[in-house]
C-alpha cells in the first residue's frame, strides 16, 4: 500500500509543483493579505498567520505569468539549517492541494520550458505524463527575501 508523501500544489496558469507532506502546515481559504510597497511582483503581499507576518509568493507570476489573486494560501514551513527553528512562508494556490504517493520510479527531468525550476526545485517526478517539480522551500524563500 502506498503512503502519501507529497502535496500537489496548483498555482494557476498551468503551473504546478509539490512539497513534502510535513512542509505544508495550513491551508487558508479566502485569505486576507496586505500589500507591501517596493517588493517584487511575485511577492508583493504578506499574510498574518499565528501572530507572524509571512511573505506570500505567487509562483505563477515568478515563472512569468501575470500576477493574480488566489482563493487559497498554503502556509509552508522549512528550516534554513537542520535543527534550527522553522521559518514560514505562504504560497498562492488556485485550488486546494491534493495529497499524492510518489515513488522513486516517477523521477524525471525538470520541465524544459522554464530554467527557473533548476534554482527552486530539489527534484522532479512525473504525474500522468507531466513533470512536477518538488520545491526547495528554503532556497525559494531565501532567494525571494534577499532580492
Amino acid at each position: 500500500m502506498s503512503r502519501m508523501n507529497a502535496w500537489l500544489l496548483d498555482f494557476g496558469d498551468s503551473c504546478r509543483a509539490a512539497v513534502g507532506t510535513r512542509e505544508l502546515l495550513h491551508l487558508v481559504d479566502a485569505p486576507a493579505t496586505f500589500a507591501v510597497p517596493c517588493t517584487p511582483e511575485y511577492c508583493r503581499r504578506v499574510v498574518l498567520w499565528q501572530e507572524r507576518l509571512l511573505p506570500v509568493m505567487d509562483m505563477a507570476a515568478r515563472l512569468g505569468a501575470a500576477p493574480h489573486d488566489a482563493p487559497f494560501l498554503a502556509v509552508v514551513g522549512y528550516q534554513k539549517l537542520r535543527g534550527e527553528y522553522p521559518q514560514f512562508g505562504a504560497l498562492m494556490l488556485a485550488s486546494p492541494p491534493r495529497q499524492l504517493a510518489v515513488s522513486d520510479e516517477q523521477a524525471c527531468a525538470l520541465p524544459a520550458e522554464s530554467s527557473a525550476w533548476r534554482e527552486w526545485a530539489v527534484s522532479c517526478f512525473e504525474l500522468h505524463g507531466t513533470p512536477i517539480p518538488v520545491l526547495n522551500l528554503r532556497h525559494l524563500f531565501s532567494s525571494t527575501l534577499r532580492q
